[in-house]
């Protein structure tokens, strides 16, 4: 299955376009927001090919892809096209899943600018300690600009992703953000302690680097704007709206929103960073020892603001140090479970997502090892402890958000730099002794047969001219009055649509099988001219668990034109509610350049269906 079958097949599970409000994605999740939760198919999604784990958070669904999630993302984002939503996304979540839901929304976007930031700090005490550039150098000034950057204009990063959030204007957002952020109003507060505005104190504040005070002012802004818009007339609505936006936002802001931001802001950097200088060793064994299931549920996302609000006041965070020693023991678990695994298929899989997880990226060992066999998890989550509780007793320090261990390197360079390096060790070690100890069952190795892509390696890359014979016989329904919107809107290609009056299907061509499914009702094709065929009996009879159909043919066997394929009871089907009408999809529809579609009313298996004409290279 490539990322455009994934994606197409991920739509398809969570019910399509119109079940789609937005989406977005993270390092290694495709974040989809859903109008309704209850429309999913998780165990379906969760048994897809390449799919690491799904989680639904809100009104969230996360799907775990690894190093593919750009490319599916990719994928998939031409398939839903445009959104459209008209008010804040519905959310039919407990008021935590809403609020985690919320932050994700917000800081998920940003994290790049943060991150590179961060790196960038960490490059430059690399420098410094080693004499390699001055403190007075030009070089040095350049670069603390760059690496500075991001966190002073923090509010303007956060305008953009709360604006998109809230569904309100991103460039009027930008130009509160501006306001707070002007060199004139950073000059007036220094001069004068008491400002005024329409003859209403302005309490002098800083906000460079701030969190909440711009959060706070956008959700603000996206209620006036949106009542603004209900009251002015629409010929004016260009004129009024954004002028009347400011003059209303800016000096609430200004006024009430900002400094109470602030110092909440302050008070909870301030506090956290207190209770882990007092009770360190406490903090980091929770801490390491909760990672792995707060990243399974979605809620490690609660402590990015606190993380970005200590970051941009006090130069330092001291959560990455715990959250690096649990990735760390989540490497070691992972590496663990590389050795012992007797499963072939999985020991690559396990070893590719212990190497990912030792430079930082941990949720394809979290999501498609340790928590897929269970008991490894516990050693995670010991490793993590171990690791937490001499990260907490060093007080490690880090000097911006990331990953690691070793991704986060940078990061860490500083005075407690050797106790970072000391808590990774002892969480992976921990993690890989214990692994063994605690044991796992491990995946069962599948028999597979020999013969398996043989054939395939003679279907041809490069599509050609082809005719495509009918696989049942029966009324043919032309694709887009197929009731089911993935068929209807080609979402997996295009084609054409059967009303079966015979419970047969035959290969419509010479080739090979390319996909067979658990649940029997459909099946996919290749054919030697590079033709690629998805024949689905029946609509939504995935829930049917393969009652009704018999399969005659395995993946990579070869198949001549008008082979029986597979069997279907159609009156058992219809018994069971469910429409039998077969749509044949060309789901490499992209490689021509035109689709010839028979002109009969009803046709006979065996009988010219399509007509395909190639592009031309």
């Amino acid at each position: 299955m490539d990322d455009k079958q994934l994606a197409m097949e991920i739509l398809r599970l969570l019910g399509g376009k119109k079940n789609v409000s937005s989406v977005t994605h993270c390092v290694t999740r495709l974040r989809v927001s859903v109008n309704d939760t209850k429309s999913i198919k998780k165990n379906e999604i969760q048994s897809l090919k390449n799919v690491l784990g799904v989680n639904i958070v809100g009104n969230q669904l996360q799907v775990v892809l690894g190093g593919k999630v750009v490319d599916v993302y990719d994928q998939f984002v031409p398939l839903v096209g445009k959104v459209d939503s008209d008010g804040v996304e519905k959310n039919n979540g407990n008021l935590i899943d809403r609020f985690l839901d919320t932050l994700s929304g917000i800081f998920t976007p940003i994290i790049p600018a943060i991150v590179g930031a961060g790196l960038l700090k960490g490059i430059m005490i690399f420098l410094m300690f080693y004499k390699l550039v001055s403190t007075s150098s030009d070089l040095y000034k350049f670069l603390n600009i760059f690496s500075d950057s991001a966190f002073y204009f923090l509010p303007i990063l956060l305008a953009i992703s709360t604006a998109a959030r809230f569904k309100c204007n991103q460039y009027i957002a930008v130009a509160i953000a501006g306001i707070l952020l002007h060199p004139n109003l950073i000059t007036m507060m220094a001069h004068s302690n008491s400002l005024k505005f329409i003859g209403i104190p302005v309490t002098n504040a800083s906000y460079s680097s701030s969190v909440l005070p711009i959060i706070f002012g956008i959700l603000l802004m996206s209620y006036v704007e949106k009542w603004l818009n209900k009251v002015v007339p629409k010929i004016l609505r260009m004129i009024l709206v954004p002028v009347l936006t400011v003059l209303i936002v800016a000096p609430i802001v200004l006024i009430v929103i900002g400094p109470i931001g602030t110092v909440v802001g302050d008070a909870i950097g301030q506090g956290f960073i207190q209770l882990y200088l007092k009770y360190g060793v406490i903090a980091g064994i929770l801490f390491g020892l909760a990672y792995p299931y707060l990243v399974i549920m979605g809620m490690h996302v609660g402590f990015g603001p606190v993380m970005v609000q200590s970051l941009s006041k006090y130069g330092v965070d001291y959560i990455m140090g715990p959250t690096v020693a649990s990735n760390s023991a989540e490497a070691g678990a992972t590496f663990a479970v590389f050795l012992k695994t007797k499963n072939e298929e999985f020991k690559a899989i396990a070893g590719a997502a212990a190497l990912n997880a030792i430079i930082g990226i941990t949720e394809p060992a979290l999501f498609g090892v340790t928590s897929k066999l269970k008991r490894p998890l516990i050693a995670v989550s010991a490793g993590g402890a171990v690791g937490g509780a001499i990260a907490g007793y060093f007080k490690v320090t880090a000097l911006g958000m990331g990953t690691g261990p070793i991704a986060g390197i940078p990061l860490f360079l500083g005075a407690t730099f050797i106790y970072f390096i000391i808590s990774s060790v002892a969480s992976f070690v921990v993690a890989f002794v214990l692994t063994p100890i605690i044991g796992f069952e491990d995946i069962p190795v599948k028999k597979q047969d020999e013969k398996v892509e043989l054939d395939e390696k003679l279907v041809t890359r490069i599509a050609a001219d082809q005719t495509i014979d009918s696989p049942v016989s029966g009324d043919v329904i032309q694709l887009q009055d197929v009731k089911d919107g993935v068929f209807s809107e080609k979402m997996m290609g295009d084609g054409i649509a059967i009303q079966p009056t015979r419970g047969e299907v035959v290969a419509p061509f010479a080739g090979v099988v390319s996909a067979t499914f658990a649940t029997k009702h459909a099946i996919g094709l290749k054919s030697y001219d590079g033709c690629e065929v998805l024949i689905h009996v029946g609509l939504d009879t995935v829930k049917l668990n393969g009652k009704g159909f018999e399969v005659l043919v395995n993946k990579g066997d070869s198949i001549n034109k008008g082979d029986l394929l597979l069997k279907f009871d159609m009156k058992e089907i219809r018994q069971a509610g469910y429409d039998i009408v077969t749509p044949v999809i060309i789901t490499n529809t992209d490689m021509y350049e035109k689709i010839n579609k028979t002109a009969k009313d009803n046709i006979n298996a065996g009988e010219e269906l399509l007509n395909l004409v190639a592009k031309k290279k």
